[in-house]
């Protein structure tokens, strides 16, 4: 009979333990790498597309999101998971499944991270060229899972939404531009006389007009006519008339151009163009009418509020004012004579003296608010 010391016995022990606990370990490995390949294998795989799904192909399957809240289980969608370094286009925005329509309100899986388990409610159209499959991708999930590549996608998709919204905006608005573009002649016409009146302005007073400006925006525009205790405060309209950037012409000739460009058709352009050369137009060119026609109702206020500024009773205030003491002004005169306003202004930062003609009818051209409103551009543009 052998019998064991004390050391041995306690090193037998430990390696058996040791050996209980791979096991163990080995045991656990099995059944989560077994568990792994039964879900990975019963996940569907669709390599049926050659190509980019096509446009009626997405509005089908947009729609079936829409009315059963499984964009997993649209004919031809694959659920399983794409390699890290798989190339993807994007074909949708952000889609808000409702996944009160699934079988107990559960979210969506994600083919990427989590392709057996819920996961997210807000997700995208995606194709995968690499292994023809087209898959519902959740946003988040792919810019950790797919890196770079998922971020040239957006950056691509950006490109395609813009660029198909412009080709299907560009005849709408060519069909409103016989009734634009008289509109923006008489922004033109009105907004050139301004302009011209404040640059006569600031040729016979150089300084005038930024001196007085800048003084009455620290003011927040109130002046007060009055020394008396408690005096009340009136507002100086149209100040924007005396702002360093004021030139109501240049913003509209800038809208006389898009109606000029209106007139000539978007290059060729499909999905498959990326961002080339004929992107870069459509884009560009786009923008600038959306922008501009977004702007008109601005502008025409803009030009509506600055003439204000030329009123006899407006500038008869800045004379009150001045009266007081009140104003960096030690004089400030206007003298009216017909049309003609004649300006004798005296302060600390010099003697100015201008003469401008502001005709009662300055702004008879301007188009009401209600006719810029009736072209709808906001809802043709927004």
């Amino acid at each position: 009979m052998i019998t064991l010391s004390a050391s041995a016995c306690e090193l037998r022990g430990e390696r058996e333990v040791n050996a209980q606990a791979a096991a163990i370990v080995s045991y656990n490995d099995f059944n989560r790498n077994w568990r792994k390949f039964m879900s990975d294998s019963a996940l569907k795989s669709f390599p049926i597309f050659a190509d980019r799904p096509s446009p009626e192909f997405i509005e089908k399957w947009r729609q079936h999101i829409s009315e059963t809240g499984s964009p997993e289980s649209f004919a031809g969608i694959s659920t399983s998971k794409p390699d890290r370094s798989a190339n993807v286009v994007l074909l949708s925005e952000e889609i808000r499944v409702p996944t009160a329509l699934r079988p107990g309100g559960e979210k969506v899986p994600c083919p990427l991270c989590s392709p057996t388990t819920p996961k997210f409610g807000m997700g995208r159209m995606a194709y995968f060229p690499d292994d023809g499959a087209a898959r519902f991708i959740g946003n988040h999930c792919a810019k950790h899972y797919l890196g770079d590549n998922y971020t040239e996608a957006e950056r691509l998709f950006r490109i395609e939404a813009k660029c198909a919204e412009y080709l299907a905006l560009w005849p709408s608005l060519q069909s409103k531009l016989p009734f634009i573009k008289p509109v923006v002649q008489k922004l033109y016409v009105s907004g050139q006389r301004l302009s011209q009146m404040r640059m006569y302005i600031n040729v016979q007073a150089p300084g005038f007009s930024s001196f007085l400006y800048n003084d009455l925006v620290a003011r927040g525009s109130m002046v007060i006519t009055s020394r008396d205790q408690g005096a009340q405060t009136y507002r100086v309209e149209g100040i924007e008339f005396l702002s360093l950037d004021f030139d109501p012409e240049a913003s509209a000739d800038k809208l006389l151009a898009c109606c000029r460009d209106l007139l000539k058709p978007l290059p060729a352009w499909t999905t498959t163009d990326g961002g080339n050369e004929a992107s870069k137009e459509i884009i560009r060119r786009g923008n600038s009418v959306v922008r501009r026609f977004k702007e008109m109702s601005a502008l025409r206020d803009l030009i509506a509020d600055a003439s204000q500024f030329l009123r006899p009773t407006n500038l008869r205030l800045l004379q009150r004012w001045t009266a007081t003491g009140a104003s960096p002004f030690s004089t400030l005169t206007f003298k009216f004579d017909g049309d003609r306003i004649d300006a004798l202004a005296e302060s600390y930062a010099g003697r100015f003296n201008w003469s401008v003609v502001a005709p009662a009818e300055l702004l008879g051209q301007l188009p009401a608010k209600d006719e810029i409103t009736a072209l709808g551009l906001l809802e043709v543009a927004a």
